[in-house]
């Protein structure tokens, strides 16, 4: 999973293994390390009504109704895009989308990436 923050807005990008564990456990994680600690980042299907996202000291956790994660994930549709409404009022645009090959070449492991539709239309 690639994630990608810039002010009030998080995009997480899914490779074809992040959507299969997606699929099978109903969960998807990453970690990095920081210094002495782990900074972590989950997306987890749950029978929510609405998608919730929690800040803990060293994690976010994005809760998303698992109908409709399970339904995205078991189709061709690119992403999702939703925002939620923090508690100061501020509002949190959030992204996840599946992750293409570029169309460039790269120095990057693809292996796992979807095929990029837009690769057709290259000449």
């Amino acid at each position: 999973m690639k994630i990608r923050i810039k002010a009030n807005t998080i995009r997480f990008r899914l490779d074809k293994n992040d959507i299969e564990s997606l699929q099978q456990t109903g969960h998807v994680k990453e970690e990095t390390t920081i210094a002495g600690g782990k900074l972590h980042f989950c997306i987890k299907a749950k029978p929510v009504d609405e998608a919730k996202i929690k800040l803990d000291p060293f994690a976010i956790h994005l809760l998303y109704p698992e109908t409709q994660l399970q339904e995205w994930t078991s189709n061709e549709e690119n992403g999702i895009y939703f925002s939620l409404t923090n508690e100061d009022g501020s509002e949190l645009k959030i992204t996840m989308e599946k992750d293409y090959k570029c169309l460039t070449t790269r120095d990057e492991d693809e292996s796992a990436a979807f095929d990029n539709p837009l690769d057709a239309h290259n000449c």
